[in-house]
């Protein structure tokens, strides 16, 4: 079982891991639009090429930056009440070096299978 102690160091990585993602985030929207400034107007039909594959980039990192963020908000809730570290599936322990690797894991191991249904 996690101590008060193990539960505010995973509070205070989760929300270092969301203050990053959204710091990152929102860098890559600065750096996109400034691109997008720059060189609109300019170039050949390849320039336009690399620029729809640089968005389409973005936007799939932006996706999954966002489903991360959400786990960790949802780990964040479930510290806040009281069954962060216990699976959904079988109510079972989560072990502390599988918190360790993802600290916004819900099931065991043998049980992610099914984090999705």
């Amino acid at each position: 079982m996690l101590t008060g102690q193990d539960l505010r160091r995973f509070q205070e990585r989760l929300e270092a891991e969301r203050a990053t993602i959204e710091s990152r985030m929102a860098a890559r929207s600065r750096d996109y639009e400034q691109t997008m400034r720059e060189d609109a107007g300019r170039g050949d039909s390849g320039d336009e090429s690399f620029r729809v594959y640089d968005r389409e980039f973005k936007v799939d990192v932006d996706v999954l930056d966002r489903a991360t963020l959400a786990e960790i908000e949802r780990a964040l809730r479930r510290i806040e009440e009281g069954s962060y570290g216990v699976s959904e599936v079988s109510g079972k322990a989560i072990p502390i070096e599988r918190l360790e690797a993802v600290p916004y894991a819900v099931t065991l191991v043998d049980e992610a299978r099914y984090e999705s249904c």
